[in-house]
């Protein structure tokens, strides 16, 4: 079947099919990541064909992304971070560096890999879905539960890290561009610099942009905020989503965060849908019949595996036995960032396709059970509390 090709066909197929299958996963309680990829899958190369996978819907995505990254970096506050230290850079921190080893090491060896595309490859496991997590324990009412505070810090360094990776990721591709990899952590440095500079100012138009009650104005000045940090980025080689989380967090410190924060949600929504629809169409499902062994390797880290390195890292940070165990669990699945690094690394060339094609597929399938298995595991460590709380 022949795709469609005319942008306004295209934008009418999108629309529609990612209406029927988010409202369908709305009603089931899924998260809608999960129906915006389950969108791409069926209509795209790899279901029916209705739509190719084309260069305009991967850019309309890539903004998604860094709109998703500049409204992370709103989130961070270095408040935040001194008061979930313990469990941010001491369970999140392990987490991440044991989960990037033990994937990275074999990898190496397995699949011939160079060290840093081994290491985003173990980084890109460690991730899970913050999105799918806030909404799914805020559904259930469990973000104040033990383990849904020691989710939220993991998932809060993993956010950090990714940044991070991104970098990684950038100074190895950017040195095949012609930019060194001095030059690109040099220019990374330079970027936080000048958006710290700017902060003053912008956070000064932002709260007048308030002030003025214009709402398309505000609209504009968080975009141009979002979009401005990435295009600087870009002329030295950096990922301009990571400018855009450096942007956010910088913007964030200040009164401005509410302000940019709410008007950059719809678009962020919007184009984060169109992301995942794009990672949907990319998703190789007819590697299934040859790689099925690989793509069942992957879940078996990603889920089982996940979980009980949760669980055991944050018993020897000193958490109760249960609920380091839920937070396992409630962690055990890839994420959104996930699908962005392997995404972003096999579009560089830097991990080759039949590397990554399984991983995205076992990524995908982990979010669709991650989603039943955070609310289950919320749900669960939210009675106990309460039990715990009426017997005391």
């Amino acid at each position: 079947m022949h795709g469609v090709t005319g942008l306004p066909e295209t934008a009418a197929l999108l629309v529609f099919a990612a209406f029927v299958l988010v409202t369908i996963c709305s009603r089931a309680g899924i998260p809608s990541i999960v129906g915006y990829i389950l969108t791409g899958v069926l209509i795209g190369p790899a279901g029916s064909g209705l739509l190719a996978e084309g260069e305009a819907l991967t850019t309309v995505g890539e903004i998604g992304v860094i709109l998703l990254l500049f409204a992370l970096g709103l989130e961070f506050s270095f408040e935040k971070l001194v008061t979930l230290r313990r469990h941010v850079f001491g369970v999140g921190a392990a987490q991440v560096a044991v989960t990037a080893l033990l994937v990275a090491v074999p990898a190496s060896f397995v699949f011939d890999l160079a060290a840093v595309p081994a290491v985003v490859l173990g980084g890109a496991v460690a991730m899970s879905s913050t999105a799918m997590c806030l909404k799914v324990l805020s559904g259930v009412d469990a973000l104040g539960s033990a383990a849904g505070r020691l989710a939220i810090s993991v998932l809060l360094f993993q956010d950090l890290a990714a940044a991070g990776l991104l970098l990684l990721h950038d100074a190895a591709t950017g040195a095949a561009e012609g930019y060194g990899v001095a030059t690109v952590i040099g220019g990374a440095a330079a970027l936080v610099a000048a958006l710290f500079f700017a902060r003053g100012p912008l956070q000064a138009l932002a709260r007048w942009t308030a002030a003025h009650g214009d709402a398309e104005l505000a609209q504009l000045l968080a975009l141009a905020i979002a979009l401005g940090s990435g295009i600087a980025a870009m002329s030295v080689g950096l990922s301009p989503a990571l400018a855009a989380f450096a942007a956010g967090m910088i913007i964030g410190e200040g009164d401005a965060r509410h302000v940019v924060e709410r008007e950059i949600r719809p678009f962020r929504d919007l184009f984060v849908g169109i992301f995942f629809i794009s990672i949907g169409t990319k998703m190789p499902l007819g590697l299934i019949p040859e790689f099925w062994p690989i793509v069942l390797a992957w879940l078996v880290i990603l889920v089982p595996g996940k979980a009980v390195l949760v669980s055991i890292l944050a018993s020897w940070f000193g958490d109760p036995g249960p609920s380091a165990s839920r937070a396992g669990i409630i962690l055990a699945h890839g994420g959104e960032f996930s699908l962005m690094l392997i995404s972003v690394s096999m579009s560089s060339g830097l991990i080759g396709e039949a590397i990554a094609g399984p991983l995205l597929l076992a990524i995908g399938i982990s979010m669709l059970a991650g989603s039943i298995l955070v609310r289950w595991a919320g749900e669960t460590d939210r009675r106990s509390g309460h039990c715990l709380r009426s017997g005391g």
